[in-house]
C-alpha cells in the first residue's frame, strides 16, 4: 500500500511537470506513437485529461466528437478494467454514476456485481454504434482519467499493450482537449515546399476550388465564385471543418449559429423560393443563394473535401487538431 500511494505521488509529479509546456508535451507523446515506444503511467493521465475536457466541451461543430469515439472510449475503459489487480468496488461505482446508471440499490449494495460495469458499457456501445442520433456518454472521458489515476495495474507493459489498439482515437481526442482548452495545435515542425493545386474544374454555376498546403503542413482552401468575382478563403483547419458542418446541416427551416459561422436556410414560401445565407463574423462577409446555387456550391465543396491529397492532408491535422 505504501509503494502505491508513492506511485501515485510520482505520477503526479510528472504529469504536473508535462502540464508546464503542454503542446511541447503532447508532440513529444506524438513523436513517442510514431517510434512504437510505450507511454509511461503519467504520460496516459497526461492523455487522459485532454480526453475529458474533449468529451464535455463543445467546439465548432457541436456533433463532435463522434459517436464511435465514445464506443471505443469505452472499449478502452473495459481493458483498463480487464488489467485491474484488485477489485475496485469504489470505483465501479464512480464509472457507473459517469455513465447515467441512476439505481441507487445497485450503486450502494456492497457486494456489487463486478460485471455489471462491462454490461452497461457494452450496451452504451451498441447503441452508439446501432441508434440514430445516440446519446453520448459524455462522462466517458472522467471515467477514463480516473481509471487511469487510480486503478492498479500489473506493470507498464500490459497497460499499453491494452490501450494501443485505441491509441489513434485516444490521441485524436487529446488533440482535441488540447485544442479546445489551449488554443494551439500540438503542431510537429516538418520543413517542406508550400503546395497549391486545383481540386474541381469549373462548376457550370461558377463555382471553383483550389487548395493551398503551407510548410508547416496547415491547408487553406480558396473557393471562387466567378459571378460575383469573389475568391473566399478558408483556413485554418477548425474554420474547414466547421464550414463543412455548416454546409451539410443546413437545409430550409435550419439554422447555424457556431463559433466562426452564422448560417440559415429559409423555407420556399408563396411567390418566395427557399435562399440559402452564411456569414462569416470576423469579417463581415455575406453570402446569398438561392436553392439551385446552394445546391451546386454544397457539390463542389464536398467533391474537394474528398480530394485523395486534401483527405490525406485532414487526417494529418485531425492529429493535430483532434476532430472537431
Amino acid at each position: 500500500m505504501e509503494s502505491a500511494r508513492e506511485d501515485r505521488l510520482d505520477h503526479r509529479l510528472e504529469v504536473a511537470d508535462l502540464q508546464k509546456s503542454p503542446t511541447e508535451s503532447l508532440c513529444a507523446i506524438r513523436q513517442k506513437w510514431e517510434m512504437k515506444q510505450a507511454f509511461s503511467r503519467a504520460e496516459w493521465i497526461f492523455l487522459a485529461q485532454y480526453i475529458e475536457v474533449a468529451c464535455e466541451k463543445l467546439s465548432e461543430n457541436p456533433g463532435m466528437p463522434a459517436p464511435e469515439a465514445f464506443a471505443v472510449l469505452l472499449q478502452a475503459l473495459l481493458a483498463l478494467r480487464d488489467l485491474r489487480v484488485e477489485r475496485g468496488a469504489v470505483l465501479d461505482r464512480y464509472y457507473l454514476g459517469n455513465l447515467g446508471v441512476q439505481d441507487s440499490a445497485a450503486l450502494n449494495d456492497r457486494q456489487l456485481d463486478p460485471e455489471i460495469v462491462g454490461r452497461v458499457a457494452a450496451k452504451l456501445i451498441e447503441d452508439l454504434r446501432g441508434t440514430p442520433n445516440p446519446t453520448k456518454p459524455v462522462f466517458a472521458g472522467r471515467n477514463f482519467y480516473v481509471a487511469l489515476r487510480d486503478e492498479v495495474f500489473p506493470d507498464m507493459m500490459a497497460l499499453n499493450r491494452a490501450l494501443d489498439p485505441y491509441l489513434p482515437t485516444l490521441f485524436r481526442l487529446a488533440a482535441r482537449g488540447h485544442w479546445l482548452q489551449e488554443k494551439r495545435p500540438a503542431r510537429i515542425r516538418r520543413d517542406g515546399p508550400t503546395q497549391s493545386w486545383p481540386i474541381s474544374t469549373m462548376n457550370p454555376r461558377g463555382f471553383y476550388l483550389t487548395a493551398s498546403l503551407a510548410a508547416d503542413g496547415e491547408l487553406t482552401l480558396s473557393l471562387l465564385i466567378s459571378d460575383r468575382e469573389v475568391i473566399y478563403p478558408l483556413g485554418p483547419y477548425p474554420q474547414i471543418r466547421e464550414f463543412a458542418a455548416m454546409v451539410d446541416y443546413l437545409e430550409p427551416g435550419r439554422l447555424w449559429n457556431g463559433i466562426q459561422f452564422y448560417g440559415s436556410a429559409d423555407a420556399p414560401a408563396l411567390n418566395k423560393p427557399a435562399h440559402y445565407v452564411f456569414r462569416r463574423p470576423s469579417d463581415g462577409v455575406q453570402f446569398t443563394f438561392s436553392e439551385d446555387e446552394w445546391l451546386a456550391f454544397r457539390d463542389v465543396i464536398f467533391y474537394g473535401l474528398a480530394d485523395p491529397r486534401v483527405q490525406a492532408t485532414l487526417a494529418e491535422l485531425s492529429i493535430v487538431y483532434g476532430e472537431l
